[in-house]
């Protein structure tokens, strides 16, 4: 065999090979094995999350006509037409009137005849309202509300009027809309409807008028079959690191706790109860933010476990409540237990302690009806009882008395007369036939 022979050969050969390498690289696919994915901490979702408007809310509307007339309504379904319409409004020129209205007398500003009064259990900021009604104003000053005033009748040319009142800090401030918002809804929302019943006038104090049905007034009772909520899930919820917790079982109550927090299940009580005693009791944040921070809280495992809305709010001691509400608007009180409120108290910038029942509502079941007192008669009622101050007199409605059936996973909710005096909510007893019986519950 000659030497260019050889050469040929392996030429030939080193061809092939890299040919053969080359079709390889091409046509190679690696078995990768699939990655176990890394722990990472999972939002827990318990129930389900709510925008700002759908827990502060309105819980009644008042509106005020010629010769001394009131109606009001509770009415859910009027209370969300109402502030749908408001919230396509443009809100301008936001101005601090309060001097202008000194000495003249608040209630009978806010209540004067040609005003639609849409009123909410307590203070709301501002700030935080803006994402329910638009603001057009860049620049606004910091303050709160508890009730929005529509003047139907003083209208000018291009623009209508509607305060923002504190009936707790007796502050006015005056803002504009168009004038063309104003007449729709004088036209549309400005009248009497089935939703709406006469309401009358009752002057507590000089700085406050408080506003109740004038007839008597038929609700039912309600029966609710319960269910127990998640324990292991609020403890995966409210735990910066659950894999650390220790669960303790005693007789009727679980308990968790990581040696910062504690978490206090009671199935005797219905309640479950977190408390974190390091986040101290002194918040570094604005009390302005109380209720923002609150909703964000609730959101954060989505707990909104039933039809809970804004109720109080206490910023010197960094509290708020969230109260039940049934389907017709009325709100649900408990005893001491409170097992119809959700509550919470602040610490530096986080959670000091979390309160609420262990239960949320299932099926209803109506039961009787009961015929409730007018508001003339509950007032009367009270300025008989020993020591009864109208000055101290807050708030009077009606509402439920929710009671959980002992050893049972059934809830009674009553129809019953409430006032809130000095701070606290009491309720009126009922006889069997939804009359008044003397003394308070």
């Amino acid at each position: 065999m000659t030497y260019e022979n050889i050469k040929t050969i392996l030429l030939t050969i080193l061809v092939l090979t890299s040919a053969l390498l080359t079709w390889n690289l091409w046509t190679y696919q690696p078995n990768y094995e699939t990655m176990e994915q890394t722990n990472t901490v999972q939002e827990v979702a318990i129930a389900a999350k709510k925008e700002i408007g759908k827990v502060v809310r309105p819980d009644t509307l008042l509106l005020h006509y010629d010769g001394n007339q009131h109606f009001g309504t509770v009415s859910p379904s009027e209370i969300e037409n109402i502030i749908k319409e408001i919230s396509r409004w443009n809100f301008t020129d936001f101005e601090n009137i309060t001097s202008q209205k000194e000495g003249n007398g608040l209630p009978s500003f806010v209540h004067n005849e040609g005003n639609a009064v849409i009123a909410y259990p307590d203070s709301v900021p501002i700030d935080l309202y803006r994402s329910v009604i638009k603001v057009g104003d860049k620049s606004l000053p910091n303050f709160q509300f508890d009730r929005i005033v529509i003047d139907v009748d003083e209208t000018q040319k291009d623009n209508g009027n509607v305060y923002f009142v504190s009936m707790d800090s007796q502050q006015v401030y005056r803002s504009h809309v168009p004038a063309s918002f104003i007449q729709n809804f004088k036209s549309n929302f400005f009248k009497v409807t089935g939703e709406y019943k006469e309401y009358f006038a009752y002057k507590a104090s000089a700085n406050r008028t408080l506003y109740f049905p004038a007839e008597d007034t038929k609700m039912k009772r309600y029966q609710y079959l319960a269910k127990k909520l998640d324990s292991e899930k609020y403890k995966n919820a409210l735990f910066s690191d659950p894999s650390v917790v220790q669960k303790n079982d005693q007789q009727s109550e679980e308990e968790y706790n990581d040696t910062l927090s504690l978490l206090r299940v009671n199935s005797a009580k219905n309640t479950l109860r977190y408390v974190k005693p390091a986040a101290g009791n002194n918040p570094t944040f604005p009390s302005a933010d109380l209720l923002k921070k609150s909703i964000e809280f609730i959101n954060g495992h989505a707990g909104w476990t039933d039809n809970y809305q804004y109720a109080e709010m206490d910023p010197v001691n960094h509290r708020v409540i969230f109260r039940l509400y049934d389907s017709s608007g009325y709100p649900v009180f408990s005893d001491d237990s409170k097992i119809s409120e959700i509550r919470q108290v602040w610490g530096q910038n986080e959670i000091y302690e979390y309160y609420r029942s262990n239960f949320q509502l299932g099926l209803r079941a109506e039961t009787t009806e009961v015929l409730l007192s007018s508001g003339k008669a509950i007032i009367d009622s009270l300025q008989k009882l020993e020591g009864f101050d109208p000055k101290n007199l807050e708030d009077v409605k009606l509402g439920y008395q929710m009671v959980k059936v002992p050893q049972t996973m059934f809830v009674r909710i009553e129809p019953s007369w409430f006032y809130r005096y000095e701070g606290e909510w009491k309720s009126v007893s009922l006889n069997e036939t939804g009359g008044m019986n003397n003394g308070l519950e």
